[in-house]
């Protein structure tokens, strides 16, 4: 496991996990984050990126992102990002990330969010 991703269940059986990333996504870390998340991308229901202790990305974690994202696509999945600090959060929003993955304030307000929308087929 990556220093700093954490997964942890959003709620008992509900298909819902929660990806913490590490401090820093650059070439040291993304790799490992990628990895973790298309790994509980391919049996998740919601993977939710939590960018809150994220104060710094480079294009090697915006890459991970992407991957994440495109596994999950691939599997059914969902993905957010949530809470990121205002120079991730401008990163993303430069790259319109923002536009490719929901972003959301807390986990509760993208649980409510994205599970009351049917997946698409």
């Amino acid at each position: 496991m990556t220093e700093g991703a954490t997964p942890a269940a959003a709620g008992p059986g509900a298909g819902i996990e929660v990806l913490r990333a590490p401090e820093e996504l650059d070439l040291a870390t993304a790799d490992g984050l990628a990895a973790q998340g298309c790994a509980i991308a391919g049996q998740a229901g919601l993977l939710l990126l939590d960018l809150t202790s994220l104060s710094f990305c480079d294009a090697r974690g915006l890459s991970a992102f992407v991957r994440i994202a495109n596994q999950a696509d691939r599997a059914g999945c969902r993905v957010a990002l949530i809470a990121p600090q205002p120079p991730v959060a401008k990163v993303l929003r430069i790259c319109e990330l923002d536009q490719r993955l929901p972003v959301f304030a807390t986990i509760g307000h993208a649980v409510a969010g994205l599970t009351a929308v049917p997946v698409p087929a």
